[in-house]
């Protein structure tokens, strides 16, 4: 026994790297506390469970919260089938659990009848030990099944011997390669099996033939056409040649009928699938019953609209103050006014016998300095000439500026719309169209947010316009965008984005508006939290983002960005922003018109008097 003893330590330190065990005997207690203080000196935590007659094989037996526990079994003692039959049911030969399970004699036959129908799969990690008869050592063998469900067959492979003496254990042969890689590597190829793998169709009807729906699925035309399903088929054959293994498909009509429940949700909750072939968004109700493997693919949902042109938007004189700050344009004023009585002063000492303009004039030969239209009176002395050239050098800096800023105005980023947030724009006067994929509208229909439900409630249920023209295809939808000017689509980027790319000038995208319908996110490939195949197919799916494959399916199929390029047309200034300058031009001459009649007017009642 103390070689077993010391067996057990050595493939729980050294094999298995684990410091929590639990012993399943029926030894006695001299036996047990050689054992305990062999596993107190190493660091391991050791729990001892005698089976016996009153044994409570319960919910809780076998139950822990730690990364992986080792469970040590004695095969010979009487309730130990008890023990596999109840181990199987709970599906305990996961790779949560180490077992290391003792047999005196080997015998393959009460060996495979113990395991031809457990519940062990591809994860389980099981050992079992026997005694060599000849040389009394150790021989180990590594049990599994790549998967009794998709018609596998249990496996048993010689591991190595191993010899133990009163203090130590060694290894004495390996008989087989195990130790020259994981066991997950031993196992990766599932050659000769079918997976069971379901996917979702919406496009087709479910009753029309397996070869059109194939067909579709193989296509590339048409992308906005269940465009997550048909990447993730196309992206999972890679997978499954490199499984080596064969797809069993089921084809749905949805992707769940809630969170949790129907459609490929349903699938893989109530394992009758292995794998689903399109991604999902992981949420907190889906974590209860599923774990996310790996990214999948960029997921947004965006509202997308063109700047709304309006000329009654724009008509504000402030377009051609904004380059300059109030305070500015008030320092400019007075240095003018200031100007222009020096000139008078100026003209008054120069011309005493001569005409002289009046304050009026001189403020008015200023201001034609300040807007860089040259001067037909000017100064004839030296003082008053270089004054009035800092005027003109400090006008001609300012008209630079002014002009610079206006032209960096014109050919920079287009400007934004204020609408900004979904409450704005459920408050807005813009039609929205709505692309009809099942995800965003159940979304929509049934968010908790209260701004999702208010633009919603505004746009949907209370507008006047019929659900064909609210729910439009993708690129019927894009093209409202760019065709009318303030109309909402709201549309996936993986779909939107390539329509946008084909049809919209380059100018046109730069202006875009977008505002997100809920948070950027990705999708992911999820499995069931008891899936034997997790890691395998992450090391999969892993293998293949390094390598790029699948980032090559993701680029073919969806736009994730688009390029603004603003400088490769023409600026045209519309009228909403011309208009001011019409305004004011106008407006002056009124005024103009109206002083002139007022001094013909003074200049008549002169004359009668």
């Amino acid at each position: 026994m103390i070689q077993l003893h010391n067996l057990i330590v050595h493939n729980l330190i050294h094999m298995a790297k684990l410091s929590h065990v639990i012993i399943l005997h029926c030894w006695s207690m001299d036996s047990l506390s050689h054992l305990a203080l062999l596993a107190q000196s190493k660091n391991i935590f050791t729990q001892f469970k005698p089976l016996h007659s009153d044994i409570q094989l319960n919910d809780d037996f076998l139950n822990h919260n730690i990364l992986k526990l080792g469970v040590f079994l004695d095969i010979n003692c009487n309730l130990s089938g008890t023990v596999l039959d109840m181990a199987s049911a709970k599906r305990l030969f996961s790779y949560r659990y180490h077992w290391l399970i003792y047999d005196r004699e080997l015998n393959f036959s009460e060996l495979e009848s113990h395991f031809k129908e457990a519940q062990i799969f591809i994860d389980t990690d099981v050992t079992y030990v026997t005694n060599n008869p000849i040389t009394k050592n150790f021989l180990l063998y590594d049990v599994y099944n790549k998967g009794r469900q998709l018609g596998g067959d249990l496996n048993i492979t010689a591991d190595r011997e191993i010899s133990c003496n009163k203090t130590s254990c060694r290894d004495e042969r390996y008989l087989s390669d195990l130790y020259t890689r994981s066991a997950l590597q031993h196992r990766k190829s599932l050659t000769g099996l079918t997976i069971r793998a379901t996917a979702v169709v919406n496009a087709l009807p479910l009753n029309v033939s397996t070869k059109e729906i194939f067909d579709f699925m193989n296509s590339k035309d048409r992308i906005q056409l269940d465009t997550y399903s048909r990447l993730g088929y196309q992206a999972r054959q890679p997978l499954r040649d490199m499984l080596d293994c064969k797809f069993k498909y089921i084809f749905r009509d949805r992707w769940s009928d809630g969170n949790v429940t129907g459609g490929m949700i349903g699938d893989l909750i109530l394992e009758k699938a292995d794998l689903a072939i399109a991604p999902f968004v992981y949420s907190f109700d889906r974590a209860l019953f599923l774990k996310p493997i790996t990214k999948f693919s960029v997921f947004r949902e965006i509202c997308m609209f063109r700047n709304p042109r309006s000329v009654s938007a724009g008509l504000s004189a402030t377009e051609f103050l904004q380059p300059f700050s109030g305070g500015v344009w008030l320092t400019f004023a007075l240095l003018l006014f200031l100007a222009g009585c020096l000139l008078w002063v100026t003209f008054s000492l120069e011309r005493r016998k001569q005409w002289k303009p009046s304050l009026l004039t001189s403020c008015l030969l200023s201001f034609g300095a300040g807007c860089i239209q040259g001067a037909w009176l000017t100064p004839r002395s030296m003082g008053g000439r270089m004054a009035f050239f800092a005027l003109m050098v400090t006008s001609f800096l300012m008209y630079n500026y002014y002009t610079s800023i206006v032209v960096s105005k014109l050919l920079g980023q287009p400007i934004k719309s204020n609408i900004r947030t979904l409450q704005q724009l459920a408050d807005s006067n813009l039609d929205v169209g709505i692309e009809p994929t099942v995800y965003t509208r159940m979304y929509l229909e049934t968010s908790e947010d209260r701004n999702v439900r208010d633009l919603y409630r505004k746009k949907v249920l209370g507008s006047k316009r019929s659900p064909d023209r609210i729910y439009m295809p993708t690129e019927a939808g894009v093209k409202s965008v760019r065709d009318q000017e303030g109309f909402v689509y709201i549309t996936g980027v993986a779909t939107a984005y390539e329509f946008v790319r084909k049809q919209f000038l380059p100018h046109q995208i730069c202006e875009l508006n977008e505002i997100p319908l809920r948070d950027a996110s990705h999708t992911h490939t999820l499995l069931a939290k008891t899936s034997p195949y997790a890691e395998l197919i992450k090391l999969s799916e892993l293998r293949m983002l390094e390598t790029g494959v699948h980032f090559k399916h993701e680029r073919s199929w969806m736009e994730t960005k688009l390029h603004c390029y603003q400088h490769n047309h023409t600026v045209s200034v519309g009228l909403e922003y011309a208009a001011p300058l019409f305004i004011i031009l106008l407006g002056a001459i009124i005024l103009c018109m109206g002083i002139l009649g007022l001094e013909v007017i003074w200049h008549r009642h002169c004359t009668l008097h």
